[in-house]
């Protein structure tokens, strides 16, 4: 696939085919599980800290403890809110991984390793932890401005006519910024790996100023391509599911010619322990939400066939994962190409003429020039 950018909406319909590789579906997948058992690790620790009977708990949500705990002390939804930020830095790190393969696609090397990969996102660690944590350290500032102006506002008359006089002026205006960078905050998930995939040195400030920048300075072209790519995210990701599905009806189908009923009772274990009827499966099976054209996994009854049907539970999670992950792929694949559009066009740089991290030409000895015989 040729990965020279084409800096229109090409770049977005050659995204599905640029994003079709194994090395990126595997480091989002990774990451994508490790990004859930972190979750995991600080939702259970959520629940202990309600006192919750763990084994019930487990029991009844397995590695889906999605909830939010209504109940309980602030501690315990400190905990479930840091396993969310902590599972979304895993995923975000897989995706800087498979953004830095395009932007080395980008510049000229195709060849960038898994390894390498995954290497420069671990080193790119502290550039996204200080750019997201600056972002929210500001807004915490603000918050703890107006909870203090609320304070003053207790006192009577005069703080609620001081409260009362500056609520359009600055008070409003302030409130409308700290809403604008939580929404850029939050589309941060998606456009801080491919700015920090660019940048070169690694600099935080850097990467967030590039986020705010792109959105700000190209908002109509940066949502027009996010929002093809999404839809052609979800396309392909549907198309690749259901592959995906004939390929465990089709093992299911052969190994049942040995195996006899057993191998269905053993996938229908598998299934058993899988929220299979929950939302976002039913999202991810269907071509569009609210749109009954789709799959059903339930085909295969459930049985209970032991500890071979919790290791199937945990391989037919990583197939349903890789689905996921090539969505992911696409979009990571797709904010890649847009960053380096609207760079282009905002900034008048072109990522594409920048040299490759990893990858330097072969030293190549200059061609010797044959020397005259001729006597002086």
């Amino acid at each position: 696939m040729n990965s020279k950018p084409q800096y229109n909406l090409l770049d977005m319909f050659y995204a599905p085919a640029r994003a079709l590789a194994a090395k990126q579906i595997l480091i989002l997948t990774v990451a994508l599980v490790g990004g859930l058992l972190v979750f995991d690790l600080f939702r259970y620790l959520a629940f202990l800290e309600q006192r919750e009977n763990i084994g019930s708990v487990i029991s009844l949500y397995g590695f889906f403890p999605l909830d939010w705990p209504e109940t309980g002390s602030i501690l315990a939804k400190l905990l479930a809110a840091v396993g969310i930020g902590a599972g979304l830095l895993v995923v975000m790190l897989g995706l800087l991984a498979v953004s830095s393969i395009h932007v080395e696609a980008v510049r000229g090397n195709p060849f960038m390793s898994t390894r390498k990969a995954i290497r420069f996102a671990f080193s790119r660690i502290k550039q996204i932890v200080l750019a997201e944590l600056a972002v929210i350290l500001f807004l915490a500032i603000i918050i703890i401005l107006f909870a203090i102006l609320g304070l003053i506002a207790r006192i009577p008359v005069l703080g609620e006519l001081i409260f009362a006089f500056l609520l359009v002026i600055p008070n409003f205006i302030i409130a409308i910024f700290a809403v604008f960078i939580v929404f850029v905050l939050s589309l941060s998930v998606l456009v801080l790996p491919a700015v920090a995939a660019a940048e070169r040195q690694g600099e935080s400030f850097g990467a967030i100023l590039e986020t705010f920048s792109t959105i700000i300075r190209q908002p109509a072209r940066w949502f027009g391509y996010t929002i093809i790519a999404g839809i052609l995210a979800k396309v392909c990701s549907f198309v690749y599911a259901y592959f995906a599905f004939r390929a465990v009806q089709f093992i299911v189908w052969s190994a049942g010619i040995g195996g006899g009923e057993k191998i269905g009772s053993l996938v229908g274990s598998g299934m058993d322990h899988l929220p299979v009827n929950g939302r976002f499966a039913e999202y991810m099976f269907n071509l569009f939400p609210r749109v009954n054209w789709g799959f059903s996994v339930d085909r295969w009854a459930a049985g209970d066939v032991g500890i071979a049907g919790y290791l199937m539970s945990f391989m037919l999670f990583l197939i349903f994962a890789s689905i996921v992950a090539y969505a992911l792929s696409i979009m990571a694949a797709a904010q890649v190409y847009a960053y380096v559009a609207i760079r282009k066009l905002k900034d008048g740089h072109d990522i594409a003429s920048e040299k490759p991290l990893f990858f330097e030409d072969e030293h190549v000895n200059p061609e010797i020039q044959p020397q005259s015989n001729a006597r002086t």
